[in-house]
């Protein structure tokens, strides 16, 4: 008797372990495939993310194309510019395809993103063949100039809402962004949008270097003792004390390396070893408060750049940051503004202080140019804009392109609408060579 119970107790005592073993097992497996529904799906969601920011840069590009467009009156620009609108069409149109597939809307957005691609290309291929652009033609490109940029508006707005709040990419659907479109799109559903970079250098700064530093050809090697020396002269003596050499510099142009600073700042500055000219300094102090305008703080640098040997410099283009500005200035050469030697300059708008140099710019480009006299007039080379914008000024300059030369231009400036821009006229041969936009904000010049 004794034993048949001793028997039971031992089954159901086995019966509970295998349960309980079986329950875990079920629990770690719930986990497990619980993790892994996690993880597939927080991998969705990245696609989705890199899908959605990716397209915020096509709309983006896609509105500066098209406000580029309305300005380009030359085949050759005209061409280039339906060529990336177009590549950038397909690129948009690649990230639709990564999206969620219940945006039932994104058929039509597809749909225009290929009209503007098609549009401007046919537009361009008239051009090339002679044809002046019509009126109703030109009020097309408007009007879909001005739906891109209301898309726009709403990626920002979008943007926003998922960094503030949050959302993700499938969130965005609940609340579609619905725009009439002119010329008979029906609706558009799209996600947040990256406004215009900043370009702190201002235009031209991305230049092709070339093969070797033009200003610092055939100047002398000096010793670390010497830069040590332009190192004091740069930041005075009591900053350049509490800096050290730690090495040589890794860029393009070779430099000694000089690093250190106090409890409130780190300091950092390159010499050239050909030469001996500061390459670059940056110097971390915060700055709390501002008690000059831009204007004074780009005098306080031309000031500075004349101390250091950089004379008959223009600044042009800024932003201002934490209380610093930082101004681009390119050197002028009777008049006319050499965009290729470039000086960047950040100065603290507390005192005046200069809290960061870079000169590579004008170290790889700069020297005296003999300019050729301009073969076509002032006059033809606003006539070349066409007349549907409005030049407010022109002025002569030379620019880098993108395969290493320099042109010889007329930089106009003027609106077309609300749309301020800077067209770069050939001063030889008429053509043109390049269009900027540019939108002035409180923090700023932007340039596109």
């Amino acid at each position: 008797m004794e034993a048949t119970k001793k028997k039971h107790s031992v089954g159901v005592y086995t019966v509970l372990v295998i349960s309980l073993a079986a329950l875990a097992l079920m629990s770690v497996a719930g986990v497990y495939y619980y993790r892994r529904s996690s993880q597939k799906s927080r991998e969705l969601e990245n696609v989705h993310l890199r899908a959605f920011h990716d397209m915020a840069d096509y709309v983006n590009d896609i509105d500066v194309g098209l406000k580029k467009i309305l300005l380009a009156n030359d085949a050759v620009q005209m061409s280039a510019i339906s060529s990336a609108l177009s590549l950038q069409a397909e690129g948009a149109k690649a990230c639709l395809a990564q999206f969620p597939s219940d945006y039932t809307v994104f058929e039509t957005t597809s749909e225009f993103l290929s009209q503007v691609g098609n549009y401007c290309t046919s537009v361009a291929k008239q051009v090339i063949r002679g044809e002046a652009v019509s009126d109703e033609t030109f009020e097309t490109l408007q009007k879909l100039s001005a739906y891109a940029e209301n898309v726009n508006a709403e990626f920002s707005d979008m943007e926003t809402r998922v960094y503030e709040s949050g959302l993700s990419v499938e969130a965005l659907s609940a609340s579609p962004f619905v725009a009439h479109a002119a010329e008979g799109f029906d609706q558009i559903e799209d996600l947040p949008q990256d406004y215009p970079s900043l370009i702190y250098d201002g235009p031209f700064s991305d230049h092709l270097e070339t093969a070797r530093p033009a200003a610092l050809e055939g100047r002398e090697r000096i010793s670390r003792n010497m830069a040590e020396r332009e190192v004091s002269s740069f930041l005075g003596d009591t900053r350049a004390a509490s800096v050290k050499f730690t090495g040589d510099g890794s860029g393009k142009i070779e430099t000694y390396l000089f690093e250190g600073g106090e409890e409130d700042r780190d300091i950092s500055i390159e010499i050239t070893k050909y030469g001996g000219e500061v390459l670059w300094m940056l110097d971390s102090r915060k700055v709390t408060d501002s008690r000059l305008s831009v204007m004074q703080a780009m005098a306080a640098g031309e000031q500075f750049l004349m101390k250091q040997g950089y004379p008959s410099m223009k600044s042009s283009y800024f932003e201002t940051a934490d209380n610093v500005a930082t101004v681009n200035y390119a050197y002028s050469q009777n008049g006319v503004t050499m965009y290729p030697d470039l000086v960047k300059v950040k100065i603290a708008l507390d005192n005046g202080e200069i809290l960061g140099f870079e000169s590579q710019g004008y170290q790889m480009c700069h020297k005296e140019r003999i300019l050729p006299v301009p073969t076509i007039s002032e006059a033809d080379a606003i006539a070349a804009a066409g007349n549907r914008a409005s030049v407010d000024s022109a002025s002569l300059s030379v620019i880098p392109t993108e395969g290493g030369r320099e042109v010889f231009c007329y930089e106009l400036k003027g609106s077309l609408g609300k749309t301020d821009f800077l067209i770069y006229v050939n001063a030889e041969t008429g053509q043109e060579e390049n269009i900027l936009l540019i939108t002035e904000t409180e923090y700023g010049m932007l340039t596109v």
